[in-house]
């Protein structure tokens, strides 16, 4: 796995040519370059890099003063050393300051590649121990944002069941089909007897609820009704705030016939399966409730 960004902590412009030109280039490495420890420590502080290849004898600030600096600071990045022959047990002394590995100069391309791989082990290990911690996290939080959606979707099955009339049971699917999903707009359409005629009865939008009785001819809807399954309109641009919108539509269906739609717009750019399977659900509580209030309105009569 390469990409990752390597500094290279070397006095001699030679050596880091070299590194850079002949291993870190060619292996698809990020790089970065200091002349001296101080300049390291202020990289390593600016950029994070995934490895430090570090040189031993420099001015300023040397190889171990670089090391005791970061483990001052706390700052956790592998570290291969690159030293001269003779210079082998120094380099074994550091190791407890965070020194992965070490190369004898001179080494080979070969040699200290194969350093480099082995010390990143550590770093993409973490790496991953991270990605995986995160996306659990996400897992979680999603696992917890569904059970509450179905907490919520029970209170709307029993707040349906005691409402005494449709007009306020329309107005109450509608608010909790926005709330639910967090959309910005839902509306509840009724089919004629006949199966010829849509009705837009209840619009829900920022500024309330309306109960409405106006002719609709939507194709999406159309679509939704006829077929009887849930669908997905295509995302649109609104001109009002040039965000994208997408229209999710939900038949109303109950024993076996479609009596309406239920219908959300919500962010195009959060829209997944999990926003459909909630108006869906709702517009089986709103079929069952209206067919309910109509009985009862009937009897009445």
């Amino acid at each position: 796995m390469a990409g990752e960004r390597i500094l290279v902590v070397d006095d001699g412009a030679d050596m880091r040519d070299f590194v850079i030109k002949y291993v870190l280039k060619p292996n698809g490495y990020e790089y970065l370059e200091a002349r001296d420890g101080l300049e390291g420590f202020e990289q390593i502080q600016a950029t994070a890099p995934d490895l430090v290849l570090l040189d031993l004898q420099m001015p300023r600030l040397d190889g171990i003063g670089l090391l005791r600096k970061m483990q001052e600071a706390d700052i956790n990045i592998p570290v291969v050393l690159m030293t001269f022959y003779g210079s082998e047990e120094i380099a074994i002394e550091v190791f407890r300051l965070g020194v992965r590995d070490y190369v004898i100069k001179p080494f080979t391309e070969d040699e200290l590649l194969s350093a480099i791989e082995r010390a990143l082990v550590v770093t993409r290990l973490r790496r991953e121990g991270e990605d995986l911690t995160n996306r659990l996290a996400a897992a979680s939080r999603e696992f917890q944002r569904r059970v509450r959606d179905l907490q919520g979707l029970a209170r709307v099955g029993k707040m349906i069941a005691s409402l005494p009339d449709s007009e306020t049971l329309m107005t109450r699917i509608v608010e909790a089909s926005s709330f639910l999903t967090g959309a910005e707009r839902a509306s509840l359409l009724l089919l004629d007897a006949d199966g010829s005629t849509l009705t837009h009865r209840a619009l829900r939008t920022a500024q309330g609820v309306a109960i409405l009785n106006d002719l609709v001819d939507d194709a999406l809807i159309w679509r939704a009704v006829r077929s009887g399954q849930p669908v997905a309109g295509q995302p649109q641009v609104d001109p009002a705030d040039g965000a994208r919108k997408v229209d999710l539509v939900a038949p109303m269906i109950v024993g076996g016939l479609c009596i309406g739609a239920l219908t959300i717009t919500s962010s195009a750019d959060t829209a997944s399966a999990h926003p459909l399977f909630l108006i869906s659900s709702l517009a089986d509580y709103a079929a069952i409730g209206l067919e309910q209030a109509r009985m009862r309105e009937n009897s009445e009569q």
